[in-house]
């Protein structure tokens, strides 16, 4: 890798310090400059701004057709995953309006931002994500764990219940080891109940995933429509529901009717 510049050097500093008018200045000054240059770790100043949360610095970036605005650190990280991976949410809207990031992108471990996010139980990144028809919200890592897996994994019953609510993911993809969401989900309620302080005290909620799980097995469309009303995803779920309801109970009378018959 190439050392910096005095001039880059200075870029470098603005941006990690969050001095927008600097970085203008800077770039205006010196136009030749390589806007892609990286520092001792990969890192790139888009990566920087994504990684601090400096949606400003973000968005003026994102303006100049030069910037690569997927290039990965050492470890293979792009600059959206993160963003996702410190749960900077303005930053993450930023990046999904711009058709020039590569919102799928994995790591050297195969994780794509949405894993990670799931990872880190960030559940105002997830409902974003989720609304983004572009997202994989299925794609496992590695060892074969998808997102729903790894917060299920995690105790993360807000996670697992945005997931199910949306209707996007897939349910018992099991990992390399031939375990399934709920089969890591019960071992977690195991643990729960052999430590419930240690475990309430991380916040972590197992058994309440797996009834969670267990009822959308039994049904997955009444526990989704129960769980999208339940998070306020109401509007067109809630007349589902309703339908759904009144299917059931004439389903219910015409029984009755038969029996009586």
């Amino acid at each position: 890798m190439d050392f910096l510049s005095e001039i880059e050097n200075q870029l470098f500093d603005a941006c990690e310090n969050g001095r927008v008018e600097e970085i203008k200045q800077l770039l205006d000054n010196n136009p030749q400059i390589n806007i892609n240059c990286e520092n001792q770790i990969g890192a790139t100043l888009f990566y920087i701004a994504c990684y601090n949360g400096y949606a400003e610095i973000v968005e003026l970036l994102l303006n100049n057709e030069r910037v690569e605005t997927n290039k990965a650190d050492t470890m293979n990280q792009p600059p959206f995953l993160k963003a996702c991976f410190r749960g900077h949410l303005n930053v993450v809207k930023l990046l999904l309006n711009n058709e020039r990031i590569d919102v799928n992108q994995v790591d050297s471990d195969g994780m794509t931002a949405f894993w990670l996010a799931c990872r880190l139980g960030h559940v105002e990144i997830i409902k974003l994500l989720l609304n983004e028809e572009k997202i994989d919200v299925n794609k496992a890592n590695e060892d074969g764990e998808t997102p729903l897996w790894i917060a299920c994994c995690y105790g993360y019953i807000e996670v697992v219940k945005c997931m199910l609510a949306s209707g996007r993911v897939d349910l018992n993809v099991k990992n390399n080891e031939g375990e399934s969401e709920l089969d890591i989900a019960r071992e977690g309620k195991e643990e729960q109940e052999k430590y419930p302080a240690i475990v309430k005290f991380l916040e972590k909620n197992y058994s309440g995933i797996v009834e969670l799980l267990e009822s959308f097995e039994k049904n997955p469309i009444e526990t989704r429509m129960k769980l999208r009303i339940q998070l306020g995803f109401a509007g067109k779920s809630i007349f589902l529901f309703i339908a759904c309801f009144f299917f059931h109970l004439k389903y219910f009378s015409f029984t009755i009717l038969i029996l009586l018959f």
